[in-house]
């Protein structure tokens, strides 16, 4: 019996049943195991591009989203969210079907660097819609000066020069390689042999990002508590109604930020935790038979994030609500030309 499977005898030997338990390594996986995490992986990529679509076509069609500079940073998630669910997890799709499939060489290191760009564009793209927010709470009668269309055109530049250039580095160096864990060609971290570049990608691609959601939600809060307390001593004195609609209606807005925070840390840092102590140890530190589980969550934050809009946000919620009686009136149109009313047939 090899170390690599765990056998469990009945009897003298005869029968036994062969559970093999190093589904991490692409050459001892069992084909099951492949077949069900693709299956996963395409409702997730499925669900990613409808929702990032649907995103992005409200965006086009709807003037009212147009005109709020914040909502900009909300389509560039989209666009990093929506080109991961294609560039990324349907290679992902692919290897786990056929082994034979799965990037190697220059085709490895493009894909690394793509991999590597989408994932940091939309933690960033997070941590800007924070940013945003915070300001318009915190400076909301400066907030129109201070966040201006130029300004934010230079920030979602600055993103993606962030991180397609810390991409581009791992990947013209050579520190790009498949890791089966990862499903995925990824730049190299290793404390060892690369730990400059170790230490600045995982800095710059994660802790820098959660910094800013973390320290731009404290500062909400904060504001949020000492409004209401000036609030109520405004109305014992001059009676303050406007300022408390404002802060009511903050409230209701940042329920959808407060949401999209915990899907953040709950699907992303276990993604970066693993690679770091993977770094650390020179070896996977993933428990054998989660070794899915950092990938899987970071494929599902890309689903989720588009929706969390839709539920939670009134403007979001209405421009996506036009936008599908939009597309299903395309629809019926198209089903109308090609084969007639039928309403009006039986009529």
């Amino acid at each position: 019996m090899s170390a690599e499977e765990l056998t469990i005898a009945f009897g003298e030997g005869t029968n036994e049943t062969i559970i093999p338990s190093n589904v991490c390594s692409i050459e001892d996986r069992p084909q099951y195991f492949n077949t069900m995490a693709a299956i996963i992986i395409f409702l997730l990529s499925s669900v990613s591009m409808a929702g990032n679509g649907l995103v992005l076509l409200s965006f086009a069609t709807c003037y009212q989203l147009r005109i709020q500079k914040g909502s900009f940073f909300v389509v560039n998630l989209a666009i990093s969210d929506f080109l991961c669910s294609v560039y990324v997890m349907l290679p992902c799709i692919l290897c786990l079907i056929e082994k034979s499939w799965c990037m190697s060489g220059v085709s490895c290191r493009i894909h690394a660097i793509v991999s590597s760009a989408l994932f940091t564009s939309s933690n960033m793209s997070l941590a800007a819609i924070n940013i945003d927010r915070a300001i318009a709470i915190n400076r909301p009668f400066e907030y129109r000066n201070l966040v201006t269309s130029f300004r934010v055109k230079i920030a979602i530049a600055y993103i993606w020069f962030h991180c397609l250039f810390l991409a581009s580095v791992a990947g013209f160096s050579g520190y790009a390689s498949f890791e089966d864990w990862e499903l995925i060609c990824s730049p190299k971290w290793s404390i060892l042999t690369t730990f400059a570049y170790t230490a600045t990608a995982a800095t710059f691609c994660f802790f820098l990002p959660s910094f800013l959601l973390l320290a731009s939600n404290v500062s909400i809060i904060y504001a949020i508590r000492k409004s209401r307390i000036v609030v109520f001593q405004d109305r014992t004195i001059v009676g303050g109604n406007g300022h408390q609609l404002i802060i009511k209606s903050n409230t209701k807005t940042l329920r959808s930020l407060y949401f999209l925070v915990l899907v953040y840390f709950i699907c992303v840092p276990c993604y970066y935790i693993t690679k770091i102590g993977s770094a650390i140890k020179e070896r996977s530190v993933i428990p054998d038979g989660l070794c899915f589980v950092p990938i899987g969550l970071l494929f599902t934050a890309t689903a989720i994030n588009p929706f969390i809009y839709a539920l939670l946000r009134k403007d979001h919620r209405k421009a996506f609500l036009c936008t599908l009686q939009m597309v299903f009136g395309k629809i019926k149109a198209v089903y109308t030309f090609l084969f007639g009313n039928p309403v009006k047939e039986m009529q």
